[in-house]
């Protein structure tokens, strides 16, 4: 059989899809592909008695149930049938592996949460030949407070078994697990939601809402926004004080330029809201002003750019003087001050740009050199570490500069992450077509970054020696790169509790069991802190 002779479009489609993914007809083993999942997590917390009952109320049938989350993978399985739970074992769909579309072709998980509502999938509509002697009926279970596909509810039978009216028995079900996640639902997801639902630009302007588990957002800001921008607005809430709010303007990934009015949502923990107003376009003569030859835009005079190693002074400077003359004091000590201090002054006598970086390793006794370029107002652009952290003449050199540029390193540049590392992978490689995905920017936000762009230009090579296109997920990350680190708000406790339990994980390879059993804690109180203390592994 073939995805066109179907009659449904919507099993044709999933064929199609099935195919383009190279799902196997035949059905493939699944060995040790399965992940770890939260035995106590919302969405079997609230399914749990709806289960026990339908358990009941199957027990004398030949009917199935799986329930999976939202990333399709099983996180529970009951059979009345045991026929069905061979074959599941024989393919290796065992708790924790995904029955997800793209891996085990059409079926009642993967294909509902392709579409995002029911579906039933009767026997010769499946995909893989060792489905096909049976029937299932799968729909979506959506959070009502965040509208988010939170799993998936399937009932299996043998395809002489089928029954339409298992479809309204599913809905039923679902329905009251979805009511049991309101209840379960923290009281700080339901006062965003309220505020959000209450927002007076909710109509005329772009907005959104960020919680900790929880995106909401208005059909102007699904247009306005991509993927990376979500990650950027939680770096900026991250830095929001509580109870405050605050205005910026940033720069979108698509390139368009907004200003952002961010507030916290009182009674919402960490939420906030977030309405955009694209900037003015700001206006250009038809005719720029005549300017004098070599004079250099955004220049009046001799200009500083200072910040730590690694920062992007170079480039910087390269952005403010393009054709600038420039000399690396580094270089005196390899050339011969003699020949260095030669080509130092030529380069100030002549009429154009000239960029001296590290001037903070200028030999002494060419700083007056420097001090009457400067005084003379030449064309200079020059670069040094930190001022604060300069002395002596090279301090009273910088002192003279009234155009003082400063560059904060990395890890104070959270909000620019994503931006300055896909400069950074079009730099590396140019025909690369990826994209960081937001718990990938997330990641790289949390980072120290001793070693400032020089250290994320290393750590962006890494990752195009995995992926040269498409997604690029945590795990194309160095491993070492992988542990969301972000501890900025704990107390002292707090933070040490939380390297305890990193420092635990990395020994045991991410084995939250082992892991548990090293800390001397269950695996549902470590699930628990990890939640708390946002530990990504």
């Amino acid at each position: 059989m073939t995805a066109t002779s179907h009659e449904r479009p919507e099993i044709a489609s999933s064929w199609a899809r099935s195919v383009l993914s190279g799902v196997a007809p035949a059905g493939l083993r699944l060995d040790d592909v399965g992940v770890e999942f939260d035995p106590s997590s919302r969405l079997l917390r609230a399914a749990a008695p709806v289960l026990e009952k339908l358990a009941d109320t199957l027990l004398d049938t030949r009917y199935n149930l799986l329930l999976a989350d939202r990333d399709g993978h099983i996180v529970y399985r009951w059979f009345a049938d045991r026929r069905l739970e061979n074959v599941l074992d024989d393919l290796g769909i065992r708790p924790g592996v995904t029955g997800a579309e793209d891996v085990i072709g059409t079926n009642a998980i993967g294909t509902t949460l392709e579409i995002r509502r029911g579906i039933a999938v009767y026997g010769e509509e499946h995909f893989i030949e060792p489905f096909k002697p049976y029937s299932c009926y799968g729909h979506p279970i959506i959070s009502p407070v965040t509208r988010r596909v939170e799993g998936v509810l399937d009932i299996s039978c043998q395809a002489r078994d089928a029954n339409p009216l298992l479809a309204p028995f599913l809905v039923r079900a679902v329905e009251e697990i979805e009511l049991r996640l309101v209840d379960l639902s923290k009281t700080s997801e339901r006062v965003l939601m309220a505020a959000f639902q209450a927002e007076p630009w909710l109509r005329s302007r772009a907005v959104a809402a960020l919680g900790e588990d929880v995106v909401l957002t208005n059909k102007a800001a699904v247009d306005l926004l991509s993927p990376s921008d979500y990650a950027s607005m939680r770096l900026l809430a991250d830095e929001l004080d509580r109870a405050s709010e605050h205005r910026t303007r940033v720069h979108l990934s698509s390139g368009l330029e907004v200003d952002v009015h961010l507030s916290r949502v009182s009674g919402a923990g960490t939420g906030t809201l977030f309405r955009f107003i694209p900037a003015e376009q700001r206006r250009h003569s038809a005719t720029p002003p005549a300017r004098d030859a070599g004079q250099v835009p955004g220049m009046s005079g001799p200009v500083l750019i200072h910040g730590p190693s690694g920062a992007g002074r170079s480039t910087e400077a390269r952005k403010l003087a393009p054709d600038a003359v420039h000399l690396d004091c580094t270089d005196a000590t390899t050339l011969g001050e003699q020949a260095w201090t030669a080509s130092l002054r030529t380069a100030l006598a002549r009429d154009v740009p000239t960029c001296l970086e590290n001037i903070d390793l200028l030999p002494p006794a060419l700083v007056p050199l420097v001090v009457d370029a400067v005084a003379a107002g030449r064309r200079l652009i020059l670069t040094s570490a930190p001022v604060r952290g300069l002395s002596g003449p090279h301090l009273a050199l910088a002192s003279i500069v009234i155009d003082k540029r400063e560059l904060a390193g990395l890890q104070e540049r959270a909000s620019e992450i994503g931006t300055l590392a896909m400069r950074l992978v079009r730099d590396l490689d140019p025909a690369a077509n990826v994209r960081l995905i937001p718990s990938v920017i997330e990641t790289l936000a949390a980072r120290p970054w001793p070693g400032n762009l020089h250290e994320l230009r290393a750590v962006m090579a890494e990752v195009l020696k995995r992926r040269s296109s498409g997604d690029v997920t945590v795990q194309d990350l160095p491993e070492h790169y992988r542990t969301t680190i972000r501890a900025r708000h704990l107390a002292r406790r707090e933070r040490a509790e939380r390297a305890a339990i990193i420092d635990a994980l990395t020994e045991h390879d991410g084995n939250k069991a082992h892991a548990a059993k090293d800390l001397g804690i269950s695996r549902t109180t470590l699930y628990a802190r990890m939640r708390a203390l946002k530990i990504d592994f």
